[in-house]
């Protein structure tokens, strides 16, 4: 029966799919104006979360700035989703002209010297956009870690769309296997790190927006057994629909940095584009599940107890 449903909502999928495909892009947006409405004034969709993370966050600012940066995410949320999915089978070199990057210097000159990198990326900006159109703007090969969606029919037929814009992905699962394509080509390994920890004891904690965080350790641990270079990719939106990707040198050394600090260095950067374009990131999300006191002690689920 499970699988049944499931069948069922790939199906509308694939219907919405083909949907978005031959919707403009004015009325795209109609409609996202009019879920965005209905997310945050009827049904209230993870607003408590959002208002939680947003004062965790900004305990210096008034309620007023909180408040309009969780007016402007919702529209945004509901943007990235529908963005996301018209990008599937919107032509490739359309897309480009939407996400279009900056400055390639530093890739360019580590493919040059024959080197792999760590792509180290946050869900801000519109990431979905920036692994389907990576390869066309890079000379190194590129693999995407993720995490699949618990809709096996789904999230096949994600992978198969993404995967046509030559941008490999590897489930999280097995990540050490996706890191031998380095061997047989200069490979960007593209990673978010920004996301709840379930595993607090392997996690790597940071201070990030003044709160000791719990983070995942995968960009950190694998730049330091594979020695890659690890850049950060900031996606910042530039209007509605259009965005730029910014990017900079995290650790071109990793061997040589301290426990901790290439993480640090990551949230850090993470955490100035939160502020410099707040509304651009999941708010949503439960990100402070755990957290640790003055004396070191972890508490887990104290920020969202009743959500």
């Amino acid at each position: 029966m499970k699988k049944f449903f499931q069948y069922v909502c790939y199906l509308f999928y694939r219907i919405a799919i083909f949907g978005f495909r031959i919707t403009p892009w004015c009325v795209l947006y109609f409609w996202s104006d009019v879920f965005a409405f209905l997310m945050f004034r009827v049904f209230r969709y993870r607003v408590k979360v959002v208002d939680k993370n947003l004062e965790m966050c900004f305990p210096d600012k008034p309620k007023e700035y909180r408040d309009e940066i969780k007016k402007k995410y919702y529209p945004y949320m509901v943007d990235l989703m529908l963005e996301s999915l018209k990008g599937y089978t919107y032509p490739a070199e359309k897309l480009r002209k939407r996400l279009v990057y900056d400055d390639l210097t530093i890739p360019e000159k580590l493919f040059s010297e024959g080197k792999s990198m760590i792509v180290a990326m946050g869900h801000h900006g519109n990431w979905e956009w920036t692994t389907q159109t990576v390869k066309y703007e890079h000379k190194h090969k590129f693999c995407a870690i993720f995490k699949p969606m618990k809709n096996q029919y789904i999230s096949n037929f994600t992978v198969k769309c993404r995967e046509q814009r030559g941008t490999h992905f590897c489930p999280i699962e097995k990540t050490r296997f996706a890191f031998g394509m380095r061997e047989k080509f200069p490979t960007g390994f593209c990673m978010a790190g920004d996301q709840n920890t379930p595993n607090t004891k392997r996690a790597i904690w940071v201070n990030f927006f003044g709160m000791e965080t719990a983070c995942l350790p995968g960009i950190e641990f694998y730049a330091k057994l594979f020695d890659l270079p690890v850049i950060f990719m900031e996606i910042r939106r530039e209007k509605r629909g259009y965005y730029r990707c910014y990017v900079s040198m995290i650790a071109e050394n990793p061997s040589e940095c301290a426990p901790g600090e290439i993480t640090q260095r990551y949230m850090s950067k993470l955490e100035e584009v939160m502020r410099n374009q707040p509304e651009t990131w999941l708010w949503s999300h439960k990100r402070w599940k755990a957290t640790k006191d003055s004396n070191g002690e972890i508490h887990y689920g104290d920020n969202y107890k009743g959500m």
